[in-house]
């Protein structure tokens, strides 16, 4: 039931990464909006009021720059329940962030050049001002910075974190697929030295029934790397 997490760059190719991986490997795919529905449904049983407090799911990650305590520990049991479920790449969210310690666990981070970057902002969003393009990659880049350094209190480019960094302004999105098919196949070798796996984790059977329905999958993932 290995698990691999794909922290990116803005206009790095992570995404079309992830997804790719996730296809090539007979993976569920997760990305925030699976994230957001998994917790919206599983806050109609535990937090109802809380969902109904404010207009978007992700803006009630900060109120006057201070982290939603209910919200993120929400985010921290639906991270582990969807890990549990095994067979998942997870997209973003610094999820990479609370599974660090658990060995099926592959922990990617895409990253390219940011004048490469700028530029395939440019042509995928139709965005024709170099200047705007870069005040964009750079936002992006900040938010993501400080959602990771308020849940987790890490610094999103420490290299350290990450089991694989990959720079695709260097390598092809396909080769970057390619290697990591492989690394990843390569993880339940690496399972019974003494580890957690994820198959330790013990969710909450509401929030793993709520997953098993918004991903269409019963299987039950073993460590030994069987797919559904």
């Amino acid at each position: 039931m290995p698990v691999i997490t794909v922290s990116r760059e803005k206009g790095s190719g992570g995404r079309s990464i992830a997804r790719n991986l996730a296809e090539a490997l007979g993976y569920h795919f997760v990305e925030k909006d699976t994230m957001e529905r998994v917790l919206n449904e599983y806050g109609l049983v535990d937090f109802e009021d809380e969902y109904n407090s404010l207009p978007s799911f992700w803006d009630r990650f900060f109120e006057r720059g201070k982290l939603r305590d209910t919200i993120m520990d929400m985010l921290r049991r639906g991270t582990l329940a969807l890990a549990r479920h095994g067979n998942v790449v997870m997209l973003g969210r610094g999820c990479y962030g609370m599974l660090r310690e658990y060995d099926d666990v592959l922990n990617v981070r895409i990253q390219a050049p940011f004048a490469t970057r700028v530029e395939r902002v440019m042509a995928a969003e139709g965005i024709s001002e170099r200047d705007k393009a870069e005040a964009h990659v750079r936002q992006t880049d900040e938010l993501r910075a400080s959602f990771v350094k308020s849940c987790y209190g890490l610094r999103l480019n420490d290299a350290d974190l990450f089991d694989v960094v990959i720079d695709t302004g260097k390598l092809s999105l396909e080769m970057a697929t390619g290697w990591l098919v492989e690394a990843a196949r390569s993880l339940p070798e690496r399972s019974g030295n003494g580890v957690r796996a994820t198959d330790s984790i013990e969710p909450d059977p509401i929030l793993l029934k709520v997953i098993t329905e918004e991903l269409g999958c019963h299987a039950e993932h073993r460590s030994d790397g069987d797919h559904h």
